[in-house]
């Protein structure tokens, strides 16, 4: 019976974590649709999608510290109301700097549920079966990018975008309903105060610790690197290889698909094979991809996909990794633990096409993304022998 119920919550988290993941990609098919709706430039349309990454980045860290003080039901609930809200308020409003205003709090309140989902599922596994949770978690929340950009197209179609927001209030309510009626409660040491101190000796603890310097580290270049890849796209295929928009979209899901079945190979290889192994292959399959990119990038059409297969496996197989092995690390802390995870992976994506953009100023692309893997590789076999050290040394 314990065990049924726990797999009821597993499933309730992760779908509350798609919708989080769904409430940023649906955005996207309908931009122009805003920009023409509101009659404002294109710039500051995309000033809101920018606005919504970096505010849900910010309130990791917050959000994280408050979950380990005052327990997740306690920050899950209010964020569902005021999505619910904001999302009506986005539909509803005529005004575009209401609308921003509105979107900025949809972050604020859907900025906590993948943090909140990774943390209960801690809670609630251990051993292997975290790991194949967090799998599961990590491969439900990897589908919301396949589906939310055409659920945002045909609902953008039908019903303008006031249609997308009224879709999301209702989900977010019928979310708000569930969760209210089945979240566990999980009551903290202290339901009090949460005291300033308490939260940085939390944060300094992690970066303090050789494991979670590692991993912070790893996650922060895999996703820059991502990001980077994903902004060179359009323009190596459109100035390059002369394709078309359509096709250019097209192959990006090849990456969006593989990144969800490196989430299954996770969810099923985690219980045969030490986290250890999986950290050292991981890292020499996302290494050797973005090497194998910046080698074909430019000359081959197949060599290139191939890269990008690859390394989209490496993305679902490592972010459950990289979950599973800090939430391992600080049983204690970690919602903490997992906001700064959260937090940095976010950091990453922002950086990615700010770093692209600079590098390949002035290198080209086999210059700049083989650096990239070449660094890649260094830096995670100098943090691989730093945690063996400090196992020894703690051994």
């Amino acid at each position: 019976m314990e065990r049924t119920k726990s797999t009821f919550i597993l499933y309730l988290v992760c779908i509350s974590a798609f919708f989080a993941s769904l409430n940023q990609n649906i955005y996207s098919p309908i931009i122009t649709l805003v920009r023409d709706s509101f009659d404002v430039s294109l710039t500051l349309v995309n000033l809101s999608v920018s606005l919504f990454i970096f505010v849900t980045a910010i309130l990791q860290i917050i959000y994280g510290s408050l979950v380990d003080v005052k327990g997740a039901r306690f920050v899950l609930l209010p964020g569902l109301i005021l999505t619910v809200a904001a999302s009506i308020g986005c539909a509803v409003t005529t005004n575009f700097t209401l609308f921003m205003i509105f979107r900025v709090l949809q972050a604020i309140g859907t900025a906590a549920i993948p943090l909140i989902a990774a943390t209960t599922i801690a809670r609630l596994f251990q051993g292997n079966q975290r790991g194949s949770a967090m799998g599961t978690y990590q491969m439900l929340l990897s589908v919301a990018p396949i589906i939310a950009p055409v659920l945002g197209g045909f609902i953008g179609d039908q019903y303008s975008y006031p249609g997308i927001f009224w879709f999301l209030a209702g989900v977010a309510a019928i979310l708000l309903l569930t969760n209210v009626l089945y979240f566990p409660a999980d009551p903290p040491e202290d339901t009090t105060t949460v005291r300033i101190g308490k939260l940085l000796t939390h944060y300094v603890s992690i970066f303090q610790n050789k494991t979670g310097q590692s991993i912070l580290s790893l996650s922060f270049f895999l996703f820059l690197v991502y990001f980077a890849i994903i902004v060179y796209l359009p323009v190596l295929l459109t100035e390059s290889y002369q394709l078309s928009l359509k096709i250019v979209g097209l192959l990006y899901l090849p990456m969006a698909v593989s990144t969800m079945a490196g989430s299954i190979i996770f969810k099923y290889v985690q219980s045969k094979l030490s986290l250890k192994k999986l950290f050292i292959y991981g890292n020499g399959l996302a290494a050797g991809s973005i090497v194998l990119f910046a080698v074909t990038n430019a000359y081959s059409l197949i060599g290139l996909s191939i890269a990008l297969v690859l390394y989209g496996v490496t993305i679902g197989l490592m972010t459950p990794l990289y979950a599973t092995m800090i939430t391992d690390e600080f049983e204690s802390n970690r919602g903490s633990a997992m906001g700064m995870f959260n937090f940095i992976r976010y950091i990453g994506m922002a950086a990615g096409p700010v770093f692209s953009g600079l590098l390949l100023a002035t290198l080209d692309s086999f210059v700049a993304f083989g650096f990239l893997g070449g660094l890649y590789a260094v830096l995670s076999f100098f943090l691989l022998f730093r945690m063996n050290r400090r196992k020894e040394g703690s051994g």
